[in-house]
C-alpha cells in the first residue's frame, strides 16, 4: 500500500477536475504512486496502453460538476453574512453559477484567497477518498472507516 506523503495529492487533484476536454485520461500506478497521462501526445507515452489494462493501473475518476457545485455552497455558507456571501449566494441561483461565483470572488480578494484555501482542503479530502475506495492507501481517519461500515 501507499503512504499519502508519496503521493501527489495536489496533481491527483488537478486530474479529478481535467474537464475532459483535451481528450487526455489519467491512471494512477497504485504500486508506485506514478500519475501517468494518457492522449496529448500518445508518442511519449512511458506507458503500453496494453499495460494500463493492469490491475495496478486505476483510473482517476473526474468529480462530478454537482460535487465541485456542493463545495461553493459549503464554503459560501462558512462566510460570515455580510455583501460577499450575499452575492456568492446570488451567484449560486443564477444561470451559470460556476461563472458568476468566479466573476464575484474577482470583487472580494481576501474572500477569494479563502476560497482557494477552502477548496484545495475539499479536493485534498476528495482524493484521500477515492484513495482509500480504490485501495491505494490506508484510511487516514479511521473513524470514518467505521461510520461507513455501520
Amino acid at each position: 500500500m501507499l503512504k499519502l506523503e508519496d503521493l501527489d495529492l495536489d496533481m491527483i487533484a488537478m486530474a479529478m477536475q481535467d474537464d475532459g476536454s483535451l481528450g487526455v485520461e489519467y491512471y494512477l500506478n497504485t504500486l508506485t504512486g506514478e500519475l501517468v497521462m494518457v492522449g496529448l501526445d500518445d508518442d511519449d507515452l512511458e506507458v503500453d496502453s496494453e499495460e494500463l489494462e493492469d490491475e495496478k493501473y486505476a483510473g482517476v475518476d473526474r468529480i462530478e460538476s454537482y460535487e465541485s457545485y456542493q463545495h461553493m455552497e459549503d464554503f459560501t455558507r462558512s462566510l460570515a453574512e455580510g455583501k460577499a456571501r450575499a452575492e456568492l449566494e446570488q451567484a449560486l441561483i443564477r444561470h451559470k453559477p460556476f461563472r458568476h461565483f468566479k466573476d464575484v470572488l474577482g470583487f472580494f480578494p481576501e474572500e477569494r484567497e479563502a476560497w482557494y484555501r477552502f477548496k484545495d482542503e475539499a479536493m485534498r479530502r476528495v482524493v484521500i477518498e477515492w484513495l482509500v475506495g480504490i485501495e491505494a492507501v490506508e484510511d487516514p481517519d479511521p473513524a470514518r472507516t467505521r461510520e461507513n461500515q455501520e
